[in-house]
């Protein structure tokens, strides 16, 4: 199912493409409808959604300028619009798409498709991205990031140990499996270890040290400590 956004000033234009919309309802669920952009900006901010249907030409600010409200944008945006002298800008803006009101129902249809497909494909790429690969005797693990406990570096090998118990040991530098558990989850808070923050059960910061919560404790760079527990 499709979460999606209205944002258009014109209260007419908002009913029409809704209408249009709700003959998908199998696959779209029109979360809201704004006719003032900034009321838009303020849902958005609290409220997550896949898809932005977003008009150009707007009295409080255009679609455009809309869009610069969100630095690290988690939304796709489809401009709907009556001028076809915006499709470079669109483009510029990273828009999904880009509708020509009136609105045809069959470029809507294949829209529809469209954001159904690049829903399934970000879905599968977000189970590739949780996973690591560990060649382990002649075959490939796959571990999920998160079952990760911490890591330890052994010059040229590397050292994997999991929330189960389970631990591996792989031939590559703990600077390979650093550029593998990127995130906030995990932090390098040594030369020789990196940990999931999340797993943390216990700060010591006289001995500078951090427990995990299997009982280890886990040693904290001079260089590192500041950065380290100002996470805490």
């Amino acid at each position: 199912m499709l979460n999606c956004l209205v944002i258009d000033d014109e209260k007419k234009s908002i009913k029409i493409l809704k209408w249009e919309l709700e003959k998908f309802n199998k696959h779209v669920e029109i979360k809201n409808t704004f006719t003032e952009p900034l009321k838009a900006i303020e849902y958005l901010h609290q409220n997550k959604v896949d898809f932005v249907f977003l008009d150009i030409e707007m009295p409080q600010m255009d679609g455009f300028e809309f869009l610069t409200h969100f630095e690290d944008r988690d939304f796709e945006v489809v401009f709907v619009t009556a001028y076809d002298d915006y499709a470079i800008k669109a483009i510029k803006a990273k828009a999904f798409d880009y509708l020509l009101k009136p609105i045809n129902f069959d470029e809507l249809k294949d829209l529809i498709h469209k954001m159904m497909t690049n829903i399934e494909q970000n879905k599968i790429k977000n189970l590739i991205d949780d996973k690591i690969q560990v060649n382990v005797d002649h075959h490939i693990e796959l571990i999920n990031k998160s079952n990760v406990l911490y890591c330890q570096g052994d010059g040229n090998y590397c050292h994997i140990f999991l929330k189960n118990g389970k631990s591996y040991m792989i031939s590559k530098k703990l600077k390979y499996m650093e550029s593998q558990l990127n995130g906030e989850s995990f932090m390098r808070i040594h030369n020789s270890f990196i940990v999931n923050l999340n797993e943390v059960v216990q700060i010591n910061k006289k001995e500078t040290m951090l427990k995990l919560s299997n009982g280890k404790s886990i040693p904290v760079s001079r260089q590192k400590k500041d950065m380290v527990f100002d996470k805490f």
